[in-house]
C-alpha cells in the first residue's frame, strides 16, 4: 500500500511540475505556427511578394501599351497629323481603297 501511495504521490508531483512547461511549449508552438502559416505569416508574405511582382509586370505592360496609344493619338491630332498613319487607319477601319489598287481578300487563316 505504501508503495502505491509513493508512486501516486510522485506521479502527482511530476504532473504538477510538467504542466507549466507543457503550457509554455504549447503557447510558443502556437505563436511559431501562426508566424509561419497565419494570415500575416511568412508564407502569406511570400505569396504577397509574388502577387506584387506579377502586378508590377502587368502595370509595366499596360503603361507601355498606353504610351504607344498616346503616341498614335498624338500623330492623329490636327496640329501634327501624320498623313501616312491617317491613311493607314482610314483604309483599315473604313475599308477604303484607291481606284488603281487591287484588293486581295483573305478568307481563312492558313497555319
Amino acid at each position: 500500500m505504501q508503495l502505491m501511495n509513493f508512486n501516486s504521490r510522485n506521479l502527482h508531483r511530476l504532473s504538477q511540475k510538467a504542466i507549466a512547461p507543457f503550457l509554455a511549449l504549447s503557447v510558443v508552438g502556437y505563436f511559431i505556427y501562426h508566424s509561419i502559416q497565419g494570415d500575416r505569416g511568412i508564407l502569406a508574405w511570400v505569396q504577397l511578394q509574388e502577387r506584387l511582382t506579377h502586378s508590377l509586370g502587368e502595370l509595366n505592360t499596360v503603361m507601355k501599351e498606353r504610351q504607344e496609344l498616346e503616341e498614335k493619338v498624338q500623330d492623329l491630332r490636327p496640329e501634327s497629323i501624320n498623313r501616312d498613319l491617317l491613311d493607314q487607319q482610314v483604309r483599315l477601319k473604313l475599308g477604303y481603297t484607291r481606284p488603281d489598287e487591287v484588293v486581295i481578300l483573305k478568307i481563312g487563316s492558313v497555319k
